[in-house]
């Protein structure tokens, strides 16, 4: 039965109310909710500006917006002239890599972009890389500069000599400098690019000759090397950047560092011209291979593992090990005098050729070369090969074949370079 009559409207109007209410409370909430908001936002805002986050936040974005500009870039393809002359040193950056050589220094996409390009004129010039950018540094001098991947970020003028530099992936910088006092300073400077820390070291300490800061950027590992009663000790430390205390890991006699590499905030891989060692991060150590007097020839700590290149004149072995340090491959290969370790192979740089084989040591393929080689970075962008004043990319063969494809201006950008197996 229908309702009619006052009564009726009454629960008309009582509806049309309650409708009414309810829509002023939700903008009412709603009101609320953004005020909150907005609080948050400007207490964020005062807690970044007074802690001085406000630098690092603004890397972050720069680093974003030349990821994102990198990734939109057209591809130009390899070989690619970088006039850099001699190889010095190669490293690995997000999304491309830097090559340093006797005439400057360059920084090319992994699709053959030109990012930064810098002529240094330094006289014993060195690099230290991070996730996104890298520190350029005279060994002879003064100065250094901190570079993103497509420009520079800041320079610096140190009081004394450079020895050594090291960049986290977060942007801390340590300097180490000669120091008039003792032996040699460690100045660790944080993101905000603000004085962190010093630690002055004696001759018994000595002078680092590697460093690496841990994935997090709390603690900084520091190899030296010294003389003790006639013999060359080489000391590892670590130092926690929070406590600011180095501690004394180990002391060797005889041998000399060649690299120390966090494997990840909990583990350090300390390789000696002796032996390798692995460490937790309080120091104990959790593995140790030794080489058994052989000489190092190269090696590639990469892709979660070590691949060592030992010998001399004519003959050459090669030793793989994973994160554990546990033998995966060991055995002899071609007269080589450089190594790279990818995430499935290992590459061996000989006078004329790249070399391929397996993580199990099977021989895959062989790439020619019209220069010889000088130096190769192996990394998700695929391998790359460097000689005066050139960058090459490597493309593996279809399967069934053992050659090689070479990047050539001579012919077109898949050209094949045809080469036999190796011996």
């Amino acid at each position: 039965m229908r309702k009619t009559g006052r009564r009726a409207r009454k629960e008309e109007m009582s509806a049309g109310r309650i409708e009414y209410i309810e829509a002023a409370r939700q903008r009412l909430r709603s009101r609320r909710l953004r005020r909150t908001i907005l609080l948050v936002v400007l207490v964020a805002a005062v807690v970044i500006y007074l802690t001085g986050v406000v630098n690092t936040s603004v890397m972050a974005l720069e680093d974003l917006a030349d990821t994102v500009r990198i990734a939109l870039m057209p591809e130009r393809g390899f070989p690619q002239q970088t006039g850099t002359g001699a190889v010095y040193q190669v490293e690995q950056l997000g999304g491309s890599f830097v090559v340093l050589g006797e005439d400057g220094c360059a920084v090319y996409s992994h699709s053959g972009t030109k990012l930064n390009n810098i002529g240094t004129g330094y006289a014993r010039p060195a690099l230290a890389a991070g996730k996104n950018s890298f520190v350029l540094y005279n060994r002879s001098g003064s100065e250094l500069r901190v570079e993103s991947r497509t420009r520079e970020l800041y320079s610096r003028q140190t009081d004394g000599d450079l020895y050594l530099c090291a960049l986290s992936d977060g942007g801390q910088l340590a300097v180490v400098t000669d120091d008039v006092r003792k032996l040699a300073l460690v100045t660790v400077y944080d993101s905000s690019r603000t004085e962190e820390l010093t630690w002055s070291l004696t001759t018994t300490e000595g002078i680092p000759m590697r460093m690496d800061f841990s994935p997090d950027g709390s603690q900084l590992a520091v190899a030296t090397l010294t003389a003790q009663e006639g013999q060359v000790v080489s000391n590892l430390y670590l130092l926690n950047l929070r406590a600011g205390d180095p501690q004394l890991v180990t002391s060797e006699s005889g041998s000399t560092p060649l690299d120390l590499e966090w494997l990840s905030n909990g583990r350090l891989l300390a390789v000696y011209d002796t032996h390798a060692a692995l460490y937790g991060s309080d120091g104990s150590q959790l593995a140790r291979r030794e080489f058994g007097g052989a000489a190092v020839a190269g090696l590639s700590a990469a892709n979660g593992g070590l691949a060592v290149l030992f010998g001399s004149g004519q003959s050459s072995s090669v030793v793989l090990m994973d994160g554990s340090l546990d033998i995966q491959y060991e055995g002899t290969v071609p007269t080589a005098h450089g190594i790279a370790r990818g995430s499935d192979a290992f590459y061996l740089l000989c006078d004329s050729s790249v070399e391929c084989f397996g993580l199990d040591g099977t021989y895959q393929w062989t790439a020619a070369m019209s220069a010889r080689p000088q130096a190769m970075l192996a990394n998700g962008g695929g391998l790359f090969v460097f000689t005066d004043n050139m960058v090459q990319r490597i493309t593996p063969p279809e399967e069934g074949s053992s050659e090689a494809a070479v990047s050539s201006e001579e012919s077109d950008p898949a050209g094949s370079s045809a080469a036999s197996p190796a011996a």
